[in-house]
């Protein structure tokens, strides 16, 4: 999750030259950009990312002292928590159940507008419910909402297959299997 693919990606989303991105001697993101200045750790880099950009992401997660917070806060969990606990059977099923109750009343982890925390989750899930199946999208139906909605941007799915979510889809594939 934070490597230096998802950094890139970040990067063009935010319309940022990405500079040079590599893995340190001890195998942690860095980057090297404008003035050979060097940065480390996918959560700073993300920070200096958003200070470079004039994009509407950008500013969103640097409006306050308080969204900058949340926003690294929810970079750091996606980080330490999220990405690895995508690849764990069991933990995976906590975080989409998570995530979808916490979508039941939101549509952006923070605030009313896409920051760099639904960027950095996106990401750090996008395996994950690739490998959902059309039955799972719909059990996770508030989490399948916010991920479809962020894919429908171009800058975000960068080319990349769309995931079908469209729900008539889901109801034909699981006709009956409702409870």
């Amino acid at each position: 999750m934070c490597d230096v693919a998802t950094v890139q990606k970040i990067a063009n989303c935010l319309g940022v030259a990405p500079g040079k991105i590599q893995l340190n001697e001890e195998q942690v993101v860095t980057r090297t950009g404008a003035q050979n200045k060097t940065v480390s750790g996918f959560a700073t880099i993300l920070e200096s990312l958003a200070r470079e950009s004039k994009s509407e992401t950008a500013q969103n997660s640097i409006v306050t002292k308080e969204v900058q917070a949340q926003v690294y806060q929810w970079i750091e969990f996606a980080v330490l928590y999220v990405a690895p606990g995508s690849k764990d059977k069991h933990v995976s099923k906590q975080l989409l159940a998570d995530f979808n109750k916490l979508f039941i009343s939101k549509s952006y982890l923070v605030g009313h507008f896409i920051t760099l925390a639904d960027l950095a989750v996106y990401y750090a899930i996008s395996e994950l419910v690739k490998s959902l199946s059309p039955l799972d999208k719909e059990n996770y139906l508030n989490l399948s909402r916010w991920f479809d909605h962020l894919q429908q941007r171009p800058e975000i799915h960068q080319g990349e297959p769309m995931l079908n979510f469209t729900t008539i889809y889901l109801h034909n594939w699981a006709t009956g299997t409702h409870i």
